[in-house]
């Protein structure tokens, strides 16, 4: 019961990994508020908690939309009273040839993975420097390392969020308020299944060096890790979970 007392945030927390982090969050004793412009679905998660004996809060929003993003963070204040952890995790991978990409296209990506976390992180940051306390974690992609074909604006966002991380990282140290990022590789999800076969995740699999694609579980705990305790001199570094597909 490491989080005990404390409220995170996770955005994008309908499903796949978003979803997982914040069961893991309930499982530790934390106050979850559940993000995401699926108010439905996020509904659907939060009765998960609430069987699991966990406090939470389910809001509709739009990550790219800075009153959405305030919203958050308001409602979040209102219910709990603080906000000790932030998951940014909300994203969107469209798949297109850079030549095909409209400019709506590449805006709704940027806006969404590399913008989402902007807005959701400066609504929080006077929370938490008032506290003196805080955790903000940044759910990247090993795709913003090394690229992806036709991903162009995914790659370019995931990759922006790792200097985003590393710049707010600077920023707040003296608060208290350290930022962090996770990089994972292809995981089981709908996104990766919405443009690969189950043929094609597997033979992906057999060439990781662990044997197999991501699940989602495999983030759990190195969020849990970087918003805990363990983790108060760790701040501005990336944690890339891929069972060794990409070493830095």
């Amino acid at each position: 019961m490491r989080f005990k007392g404390k409220t995170a945030i996770v955005t994008g927390a309908a499903q796949g990994i978003g979803r997982a982090i914040a069961l893991g969050f309930g499982r530790e004793g934390a106050n979850v508020v559940v993000g995401d412009i699926d108010g439905g679905r996020a509904e659907a998660v939060l009765n998960e908690l609430k069987t699991g004996g966990s406090e939470a809060l389910a809001v509709q929003v739009d990550v790219s939309s800075e009153s959405s993003a305030a919203g958050l963070k308001e409602q979040a204040i209102g219910r709990f009273g603080r906000i000790d952890v932030l998951v940014n995790n909300a994203g969107i991978y469209p798949v297109s040839p850079v030549l095909e990409i409209r400019e709506e296209e590449w805006d709704r990506v940027v806006d969404t993975n590399l913008g989402g976390c902007f807005l959701c992180s400066r609504a929080v940051v006077p929370s938490m420097r008032s506290q003196k306390s805080g955790r903000i974690i940044c759910v990247s992609s090993i795709l913003g390392h090394k690229g992806a074909k036709n991903g162009a604006h995914y790659a370019a966002s995931k990759a922006g969020i790792v200097g985003f991380v590393k710049a707010l990282a600077r920023e707040l140290a003296s608060d208290g308020v350290t930022v962090n990022a996770i990089c994972p590789g292809v995981t089981d999800t709908a996104q990766p299944r919405g443009h690969r076969s189950e043929e094609e995740l597997y033979a992906q699999g057999r060439m990781i060096p662990l044997g197999r694609i991501g699940q989602p579980q495999d983030t759990v705990g190195p969020a849990l890790f970087l918003a805990s305790d363990a983790a108060s001199y760790i701040t501005g570094q990336v944690i890339v979970v891929d069972g060794g597909a990409y070493m830095l």
